[in-house]
């Protein structure tokens, strides 16, 4: 059996955590030891369902089938399955399910974060409350996603199904209700302070909210720390995987997990996520809000600190240009299209001979906070090819998390001591070089980018078990760096004029995108 010491350098023997991160398109399962390395991964996929009405559904029942094929693949490995001492999940924040009992929902498919159905229940909030109290008091800007919005919409549109509803549970919640034995739902903090019901400096229910809005306060969920217990695995399910009934903690949030799986575990450091949606995030042990109410600020893992997510929508740009520019072109497979494009790119002069692009293909949220906005080639003439376009789309991503950065930096007051990329996008060297060149800021580089998440909420799940004896020892055993991404002095210059061009491009468009929504079908 594993032996447990509490200096890193001292460890004999490794234990094995397993590690369940449930993003948009799948389950991605890992089994992870005690000194921060993979042993084994695997991903399965589940369905999204898109409706009018911007409707965005996914089936929970799928999450939790994909959850235990995952689990079941990764303990066929008879190596390490006695050395399993716990079980740990991150997923999506601001998913909303209703569940009638435990672990069972309410309805069969459940709105996700990116849902915006609920406008006219946004529209009420605000004008209820006013923006300023809604945000200074749980943290959300006025926008359709928070949960409690979705909440209103189902007691509106579904009555039925609100009236057999329980409790509001959220995306992980609802899959380790469905590992363990039922006991009181709860969730934790990041997901409670999601909802936009949640006061983020009491870490309580505002009830007045709640009442106003006309949702009964005996459907809200216990709220506990990511680091607590929530029960046992059940017995059925450790007799099929022939492990042990470990405990399974009650899990975080995806981007809280990722900032503590990134190293950026205290206050003012954080992580250049580059994904779908690419976000500066940062870990906060003070409370500090946007003034002009963009940046969303929730709880963390600790009731003793908070993060922040300005998040965009400019990495959608780059699956929609490689869809319907690229897929049928002579470039090669998919799996080095990427590469083949940066090589490409790399000859190409920074400012993409002329070509400025606005990343706004559905929209943008921080800091603009605009569902109207789309994107825009600006300069493209008949010299430009696929390369300047798609340098160009790279640009204006690092452009988006510059003006993010600059809300932190310039408007919040943040002084921000640590970032590391992590994501999809973070092993794209051309793609670091250019925000590292436009934040004027060493990015750290880590060994495993796209793992940050399980790693992050591996960290919470060894703390716990008494593995560590503090977050400062576990980013030092789980946390490996390989280097930084500096910036380029030469890039700097260009960039600086070139962003002050794209920021003048959006104000200048942004009656023409509104105007055109008309004519969209």
């Amino acid at each position: 059996m594993s032996k447990i010491y509490n200096t890193p350098s001292r460890i004999l023997y490794q234990l094995i955590v397993l590690s369940l991160d449930l993003g948009t398109s799948g389950c991605k399962g890992y089994m992870i030891s005690s000194d921060g390395k993979i042993i084994s991964t695997v991903k399965v996929d589940y369905e999204t369902y898109f409706g009018p009405g911007n409707v965005v559904e996914q089936n929970p029942f799928e999450w939790v089938n994909a959850s235990l094929k995952c689990l079941k693949i990764l303990c066929k490995n008879r190596n390490f399955r006695r050395d399993i001492v716990g079980l740990c999940v991150d997923a999506t924040v601001g998913t909303l399910v209703p569940v009638k009992g435990w672990g069972i929902p309410s309805i069969e498919r459940v709105p996700m974060y990116s849902d915006m159905r609920a406008l006219n229940e946004a529209k009420f909030v605000g004008e209820r409350f006013g923006e300023a109290y809604l945000y200074q008091r749980t943290g959300n800007p006025l926008t359709p996603v928070p949960t409690l919005l979705k909440m209103m919409w189902f007691k509106k549109n579904m009555p039925k199904v609100y009236e057999r509803t329980k409790k509001f549970v959220f995306h992980k919640d609802f899959v380790v209700e469905n590992l363990v034995e039922a006991n009181e739902p709860f969730t934790d903090y990041s997901d409670a302070s999601a909802t936009m019901a949640y006061d983020i400096r009491k870490k309580e229910w505002i009830w007045e909210v709640l009442e106003e809005t006309g949702i009964e306060s005996d459907k809200m969920v216990e709220v506990r720390e990511s680091t607590e217990i929530a029960g046992m695995l059940k017995k059925d399910i450790a007799e099929m995987l022939e492990i042990k009934c470990v405990p399974v903690t009650v899990g975080a949030g995806d981007c809280a997990a990722t900032l503590y799986g990134a190293g950026a575990i205290s206050d003012s450091t954080g992580d250049i996520y580059l994904g779908t949606a690419p976000e500066v995030d940062l870990t906060l042990e003070e409370l500090k809000l946007d003034k002009k109410f963009r940046v969303p600020v929730r709880c963390h893992v600790l009731k003793s600190q908070w993060y922040s997510s300005a998040t965009t929508l400019s990495g959608y740009s780059i699956g929609w240009f490689l869809e319907r520019f690229v897929k049928d072109s002579s470039l090669g497979h998919a799996s080095n299209v990427i590469e083949i494009l940066n090589r490409r790119c790399a000859k190409i002069p920074p400012g993409s001979g002329g070509l400025l692009y606005l990343p706004y293909i559905i929209g943008e949220r921080c800091p603009l906070l605009d569902p109207l906005a789309r994107a825009a080639f600006i300069g493209l003439d008949r010299n430009h090819g696929i390369e300047h376009m798609y340098r160009a789309m790279l640009e204006g991503i690092s452009f988006a998390l510059r003006e993010n950065y600059e809300v932190y930096v310039k408007e919040m007051g943040l002084d921000i001591r640590y970032l590391a990329f992590c994501g999809g996008g973070a092993q794209n060297t051309l793609l670091r070089k250019m925000i590292a060149s436009n934040l004027k800021f060493d990015g750290l580089l880590l060994e495993n980018p796209l793992d940050c998440a399980a790693l992050g909420n591996s960290m919470l799940l060894l703390k716990t078990l008494g593995y560590f004896k503090d977050f400062n020892q576990a980013k030092e055993v789980i946390v490996k760096s390989v280097g930084k991404e500096s910036p380029d002095k030469e890039l700097e210059k260009v960039y600086e004029e070139l962003y002050n061009l794209y920021r003048a491009s959006y104000i200048r468009l942004k009656d023409i995108f509104a105007n055109l929504q008309l004519y969209r079908v």
